[in-house]
């Protein structure tokens, strides 16, 4: 009996010399579970398991509306702070993608032979603590290598226990946006939040603004470019990066980044008249070194069914002997054949001209309202005759024909039917009423008188 105390009792010494480790290692029943959060500060069995700790400084709390910012500019948005519950992610977290920093809260589970879970912060230092296995630094981990490094921890200090990392909450952290927007300033963001959602709350950019060069730096350098114009158009992700702690974004202005487009748009001069007028509307589009005339039409909105496609050019102005140059572009040839020789490669201060494709007939001449007017399959030379106002009184349709579209010419007759452009010409008579052949008479007498006065002269003369 003495001989089984004396064991009892150096098993109790070797546990309690081993310390923690060796109660983990000495498992050989299920403790219960702890019933709260445990602190993310202290290590060691001692450590509280009853309470839910302060959230660190820095950590916003959901529901907290934020306070006045650097540059007395508050977030209009508050920053999503709590998961689950609270106030919900614009996006889910990527674990591989999720890079952990100083306030991120995680939710760690044990089971096995040994059950437990405990909620701890990133500390400002970028560290968590865990009983009995101590410090563990994560600061610059993804959700996933986090996860990974805790397992191999579980697995030094515990026998047959299985782990599990899961985010509880988000750091939350000053972003300051500057440049061309209506509201510098500094703003709250989290983790999940992109430059675009940063630029949004600051009022977006300003007209004179650039979209495609914004600037994204840290201590006072550049380590990323975001493109929210390309983000908006294609979903390009990476053109827009999420943002992290201390980052100041930065709107530089567009200034000579830019291509002038000037697209010609076909409209009615007057309700309930079908005839046209043209009206050049010009567009300022910021483009990068590189791009071409497609990415041009595509930030316009696309090609339009109204658009002359072959009758595209760009006017460039070059230093000598060019001068101003005039490059056509046939963009007809581009989208259909694929030929890329039209998708020119475009300059700084180009200037695009896109013409309007209508279907029209113009008629011209000694009409009332001479324009071009829509083109009708089927409909005659009158019926454009009579768009046109109806022929002045001192037209003479006889002399009047029809310009076809290939150039052959035709004489002016009423029942003729019209093609997409036609141009109608109307001829003016050459004696309008009675006072003009009045006139002609008068003239004609006068140098009948003229004559026979010189041949009176002559035979005078010769006498």
């Amino acid at each position: 009996m003495n001989r089984w105390n004396r064991l009892v009792a150096l098993i109790l010494v070797v546990q309690f010399g081993l310390g923690p480790g060796g109660v983990a290692w000495g498992q050989v029943s299920k403790p219960p579970a702890p019933t709260g959060p445990v602190s993310p500060r202290g290590s060691g069995p001692g450590m509280g398991r009853s309470g839910v700790q302060p959230v660190p400084p820095g950590l916003a709390r959901p529901g907290v509306q934020p306070g006045p910012q650097l540059g007395g500019v508050v977030s209009q948005a508050p920053a999503e702070t709590q998961l689950p519950g609270g106030q919900a992610l614009s996006r889910a977290v990527v674990p591989d993608q999720y890079i952990l920093g100083p306030g991120d809260g995680l939710s760690i589970s044990l089971w096995g032979e040994y059950d437990a879970n405990y909620i701890v912060w990133v500390t400002p230092d970028g560290k968590i603590s865990l009983p009995t296995i101590g410090s563990l630094s994560v600061k610059g981990l993804s959700l996933t290598d986090a996860e990974s490094l805790i397992q191999t921890e579980v697995k030094r200090y515990y026998r047959n226990v299985k782990s599990a990392l899961s985010l509880t909450s988000l750091r939350v952290f000053e972003v300051q946006v500057l440049g061309e927007v209506p509201l510098p300033g500094t703003y709250l963001a989290t983790p999940v939040k992109r430059v675009s959602d940063l630029v949004a709350q600051a009022g977006g950019t300003l007209p004179g603004g650039s979209q495609r060069h914004i600037l994204v730096q840290k201590n006072g350098k550049a380590y990323a470019t975001a493109d929210i114009a390309a983000f908006l158009r294609k979903g390009d992700q990476s053109a827009n990066p999420y943002v992290h702690d201390g980052d100041v974004i930065f709107i530089p202005p567009m200034g000579d980044r830019r291509v002038s487009v000037y697209i010609s748009e076909i409209a009615p001069r007057t309700l309930g008249v079908t005839a046209l007028m043209e009206d050049s509307i010009p567009y300022s589009v910021e483009f990068k070194e590189g791009e071409r005339l497609s990415t041009v039409v595509s930030e316009v909105g696309g090609a339009s069914p109204w658009w002359d496609l072959e009758g595209v050019f760009i006017q460039r102005v070059s230093e000598a002997p060019q001068g101003m140059m005039r490059i056509p572009a046939d963009l007809r040839r581009y989208y259909i054949e694929g030929d890329e020789s039209q998708n020119v490669l475009l300059e700084r201060g180009d200037q695009v001209y896109i013409p309007a494709s209508i279907r029209r007939v113009l008629v011209t001449g000694f009409v009332k309202l001479p324009a071009a007017y829509v083109y009708v399959p089927g409909k005659a030379a009158d019926a454009y005759l009579m768009d046109a106002g109806g022929a002045s009184p001192y037209a003479d349709l006889e002399k009047s024909f029809i310009k076809r579209a290939d150039g052959a010419v035709e004489p002016y007759l009423g029942a003729t039917e019209v093609n997409n452009g036609d141009t109608i010409v109307v001829f003016e008579r050459t004696f309008k009423n009675w006072q003009d052949y009045l006139a002609v008479v008068g003239v004609m007498t006068g140098l009948l008188f003229t004559a026979f006065g010189l041949i009176a002269a002559i035979d005078t003369i010769k006498r």
